[in-house]
């Protein structure tokens, strides 16, 4: 996952591609300041219709911090537990609840929970043929992340619980397991030494050439002149700590 001064990085290269190519392309059909202008609001919209798309589907698949938690408590059992604990939140609210295998029945429903896995079409037809057996006629599966192939069966309903909303459900029922484990904090090192990995070299080299190109394109401003100077520091930073791992790579391999 890439952090967030890389995310960073890549916004500002992209916004700056955006920025010389509505420029290049409106120089044409007018002078060179009002093009100017015209790709700095070109680019302030386009980043603004990016921003929010990109939101919508991150908030969509976004995991909030108590289902993250949730997640990675389940991470240390197996899948009977998870559904003896979704079976234990609705034996609480009705005596119709069952469980078989990794199954829980209720009426006619029948909820299997794949955790630790995205479910594919075959893992929901082996779910399907096992409720069919025990004659339900629709099934939930409850899931991580929303499958990438679905399947669709005549006369048979299959539905998927994901992400926030399995968290909501297992509240709901009071059937939340247990925190014994948490995930340890990231290292903001680890941060840091990714920011300066060797795919940022070329990003940091062609920011800060974009970056002094805006500089003396406005008169060499003091801003973009600065941030352009900060690019090519990061980039020779990131260019000598890649020669001395390499070195050091070398070093441990000749030493085996």
């Amino acid at each position: 996952m890439k952090s967030k001064f890389a995310k960073f990085v890549d916004a500002t290269l992209g916004a700056c591609l955006i920025f010389f190519a509505a420029t290049g392309i409106l120089r044409y059909y007018t002078t060179l300041e009002l093009a100017a202008v015209s790709g700095v609001a070109v680019t302030a919209c386009a980043i603004l219709l990016l921003h929010v798309s990109g939101a919508n589907k991150r908030n969509a698949t976004l995991l909030s911090s108590a289902a993250d938690d949730m997640f990675y408590e389940l991470m240390f059992t197996d899948g009977r537990a998870h559904a003896k604990l979704l079976y234990g939140g609705l034996k609480a609210k009705s005596d119709k609840a069952r469980i078989h295998g990794q199954t829980v029945y209720f009426g006619k429903t029948a909820a299997t929970c794949i955790f630790d896995r995205t479910p594919s079409a075959n893992d929901v037809a082996r779910t399907v043929a096992r409720a069919k057996h025990y004659g339900a006629t629709k099934a939930l599966v409850l899931c991580k992340a929303m499958p990438t192939e679905r399947i669709e069966i005549d006369g048979f309903s299959v539905k998927y619980v994901v992400g926030n909303d399995v968290y909501k459900l297992f509240g709901s029922l009071g059937c939340l397991p247990p925190i014994k484990y948490s995930a340890k904090k990231k290292n903001r090192a680890l941060g840091l030494s990714a920011a300066l990995g060797k795919d940022k070299i070329l990003r940091y080299l062609l920011l800060s050439v974009a970056l002094f190109f805006v500089a003396m394109f406005g008169g060499l401003k003091i801003i973009p002149l600065v941030c352009a100077c900060i690019s090519a520091a990061l980039c020779v930073t990131a260019t000598i700590l890649n020669i001395v791992r390499s070195g050091k790579s070398a070093e441990r391999d000749k030493a085996d």
